[in-house]
């Protein structure tokens, strides 16, 4: 502990350092960007969903249409995912079973990536996630796995992943699809036999860091520590996404359902959409939703205390949309690569 906590001291002097003599500001409401996936077409597209320093309605986008973000070097990408504190987006790409990590760099209203790099290869993954401390989980349906890749690996560049639930060993685990992880949990939904064995699963997420830890109620932690199905609603499900205490997950066909991350009954959120897949959460109200039928992203308000029946939104057409995340923009104005990774590394000693 006394280790731990000298650490968290000389973490936070570079940090403070680093920020005033390369004269970075906070800027405490960035540029949002609503970032989408195309698998057939083999590129991932971009559109600013929020201006910084002001508040959007759901369903009013700043931009009007998609702007190319990745154009070359994918195969087939699917789901995406940000890592917040170090700006990197990531891609599963699984016909060229690779998970790739692109350093994601704003200006004003446009979104560039730089060079990227292999964070886990051999590995047919279609979903993939990060917590808030950077540990990143994805999920391989061929061989049954939700599997992990710590920080610290991804800051080494180790991309030898760990098995954190094999189906061989556990039937809630069934051709697993999206999935998603919070301090406590991580949550996937099943692309086989959902009805006997969880359409929805929670269980504990590895042991991501010291929350758990930190429940001092011995009943409480054994719950939390429990691989729990949450609905049996639907055999077959595709992508998953969390938004404060609500889980969302697509079916095949029209239907977004929600449920609470504690448990409830299934709730059908909206069956107005023709074949949802990805869903992600913009981390204030509004949770996205790639409709690959349809051609289009479409947006709800998410945030929602009891879950029910929404209106949903078009927010952009976006032909073979299947993959979505969320990028807020820099909340470091003026900060350069080499302050970046300060931030990211005081991340990891402060956690």
């Amino acid at each position: 502990m006394v280790v731990r906590m000298a650490l968290r001291q000389v973490a936070i002097v570079p940090l403070i350092l680093s920020s005033c003599v390369l004269g970075a500001a906070f800027n405490a409401n960035p540029a949002k960007f609503l970032i989408v996936s195309a698998p057939r077409e083999g590129k991932i597209s971009y559109m600013r969903v929020q201006r910084g320093g002001s508040i959007k309605r759901v369903g009013t986008p700043t931009d009007s249409e998609m702007k190319v973000l990745i154009g070359s070097g994918l195969v087939h990408p699917q789901g995406l995912a940000v890592e917040q504190v170090r700006q990197q987006l990531l891609v599963a790409d699984p016909d060229a079973q690779k998970i790739w990590s692109y350093p994601l760099i704003s200006s004003g209203g446009t979104l560039s990536v730089g060079s990227p790099t292999v964070l886990a290869e051999n590995t047919e993954a279609r979903w993939v996630a990060v917590d808030g401390s950077g540990n990143i989980f994805f999920s391989d349906e061929p061989r049954n796995q939700i599997l992990k890749i710590t920080r610290e690996q991804a800051l080494l560049g180790n991309s030898t992943p760990a098995v954190v639930y094999d189906g061989t060993a556990l039937t809630q685990v069934s051709s697993p699809g999206g999935l998603a992880v919070d301090s406590f949990h991580a949550f996937w939904v099943n692309k086989q036999s959902g009805t006997q064995v969880g359409s929805v699963v929670r269980g504990p997420a590895g042991q991501t860091g010291r929350a758990l830890l930190q429940v001092q109620d011995q009943q409480q932690n054994a719950q939390l520590q429990r691989i729990v199905p949450l609905s049996k609603n639907s055999d077959k499900s595709y992508g998953l996404c969390l938004a404060m205490n609500n889980v969302y997950y697509t079916q095949p066909e029209s239907i977004v359902f929600g449920i609470k991350k504690m448990g409830s009954e299934a709730v059908t959120v909206t069956n107005r959409l023709k074949n949802p897949r990805g869903c992600a959460w913009d981390g204030d109200g509004t949770v996205y939703v790639a409709d690959r039928g349809a051609g289009a992203v479409y947006s709800f308000a998410g945030n929602m205390r009891e879950l029910s029946a929404v209106q949903i939104s078009k927010t952009v057409d976006f032909e073979d949309a299947f993959g979505v995340a969320v990028f807020s923009g820099a909340r470091m104005v003026g900060l350069s690569s080499v302050a970046a990774l300060v931030v990211a590394l005081a991340a990891v000693l402060l956690t």
